[in-house]
C-alpha cells in the first residue's frame, strides 16, 4: 500500500531519518532529566532533518497516508526506545513499578480580554478568505528565498514528524516522578485529542467537499502536488493544532514550540496554494476545541494513569 504513494526508496531514507531523530529525542529528554546540556542532542536533531532532506529532496512528493506513517514511526520509535535502554541501562538493571504522584490540579483558563482576538481574527479570515488566500498565494514562485522555506514547511514530513519527536522527548522527560508523570499526562492526552478530532474531520469529510483552490483557478501558484481529499477542514490544521493546543494546555513551554512549528506547516500550506485560509482555520478550532475538551475532562485522570502504569512495567516509562 505504501507503494501506492512514495518509491521504495523514499520509505527506507524515512526509516533510517525517523530512527536516528528517535535516538536524538530520547537523548534531549535524558539530557533534560539530568539536567545536562542540550545542544549536543539538538544539534543531532537538527542535523539529521537536513540530511534527510538532503538524501530525499523530493519536496514535492507526497508522503504516506496517515496511518501509514503512522505504522512506520510508531515501529521505528519502539525501536529506537530498546536500542536508547540498551545502551543507557545499567546492567542488572529493571524499570520501577511505583504508584503515581497525583494530577496537580491546574487552574483553568481564566477569560481575559485578549481571548476574543483568536475568534475575532478567525471571523475575518472567513470573510475575507479567498482574497486573502490571492494576497498569501502571490508570495509564491517569486524568490528562492520564499519558495524553499515554504515547501520544507508544508510537506508531509517535517512538522507532523517533528511533533511527534516532541511527544517522545516529553514522555520520558521529566526530572522527577512529578514532573514526569505530568508530562506523560500532556502527552496521553494530546494523543487523545489527535484522535477524536481526526474521527471528526472525517465525519465532516463525508457531509461536506470543498475542492481544492487550484481546482477553481489555474492561476493558483502551486508550491505543492495535487492533493485530492477535501481542502476544508484542513487535515494539517486539525491534526497538528489538536497535539500542539492539548500539551500547550498542560506545559506552556513545549507547548509553545509545538504552537509555533504548527502555525508555521498552516501559512506555508496557504502560500503553496493547497488551502484556502477559512479551511487552515477551521482546522485549528477543530483540533483546538478537542484539546480544549480533553483537557477539561478531570474523569480521564484514572484510565490514563492506568496507561502510564503499564507502560511502566514494559519499561516504556
Amino acid at each position: 500500500m505504501i507503494r501506492a504513494y512514495v518509491p521504495w526508496y523514499l520509505v527506507r531514507n524515512y526509516l533510517a531519518f525517523a530512527f536516528i531523530a528517535c535516538l536524538a529525542a530520547l537523548q534531549l529528554a535524558q539530557a533534560h532529566r539530568r539536567r545536562e546540556r542540550v545542544a549536543m542532542p539538538f544539534a543531532i536533531l537538527t542535523a539529521t532533518f537536513l540530511i534527510f532532506y538532503a538524501l530525499a529532496p523530493e519536496l514535492l512528493t507526497p508522503g504516506p497516508a496517515g496511518g501509514e506513517l503512522t505504522f512506520l514511526f510508531g515501529g521505528v520509535a519502539l525501536l529506537a526506545i530498546m536500542v536508547n535502554r540498551l545502551v543507557t541501562r545499567p546492567p542488572g538493571h529493571r524499570p520501577s513499578v511505583i504508584g503515581l504522584p497525583s494530577e496537580s490540579h491546574e487552574p483553568a483558563l481564566k477569560y481575559e480580554r485578549w481571548h476574543l482576538i483568536f475568534p475575532i481574527a478567525s471571523l475575518a479570515v472567513v470573510v475575507f478568505d479567498v482574497p486573502l488566500f490571492h494576497a498569501l498565494n502571490g508570495l509564491a514562485l517569486r524568490t528562492p528565498l520564499m519558495d524553499v522555506p515554504t515547501q520544507f514547511l508544508m510537506n508531509d514530513y517535517l512538522v507532523p514528524t517533528a511533533l511527534v519527536l516532541a511527544l517522545l522527548a516529553l514522555w520520558f522527560a521529566g526530572r522527577d516522578a512529578n514532573e514526569q508523570a505530568e508530562f506523560q499526562r500532556a502527552v496521553l492526552r494530546a494523543l487523545l485529542a489527535m484522535a477524536l478530532a481526526s474521527i471528526t474531520l472525517k465525519l465532516v469529510n463525508e457531509i461536506y467537499f470543498r475542492p481544492r483552490p487550484f481546482a477553481f483557478d489555474d492561476g493558483v501558484r502551486l508550491l505543492f502536488y495535487h492533493p485530492s481529499d477535501s481542502s476544508l477542514p484542513s487535515n494539517a490544521a486539525t491534526v497538528c493544532f489538536s497535539l500542539a493546543f492539548a500539551v500547550w494546555l498542560r506545559q506552556r513551554q513545549p507547548g509553545g514550540i509545538m504552537l509555533a512549528l504548527a502555525t508555521g506547516l498552516i501559512v506555508a500550506r496557504v502560500i503553496g496554494g493547497v488551502h484556502y485560509p477559512a479551511d487552515v482555520v477551521a482546522g485549528v478550532w477543530l483540533g483546538g476545541v478537542w484539546a480544549w475538551l480533553v483537557n477539561r475532562a478531570a474523569w480521564l485522570n484514572r484510565p490514563l494513569d492506568v496507561l502510564i502504569g503499564l507502560a511502566r512495567r514494559v519499561g516504556l516509562v
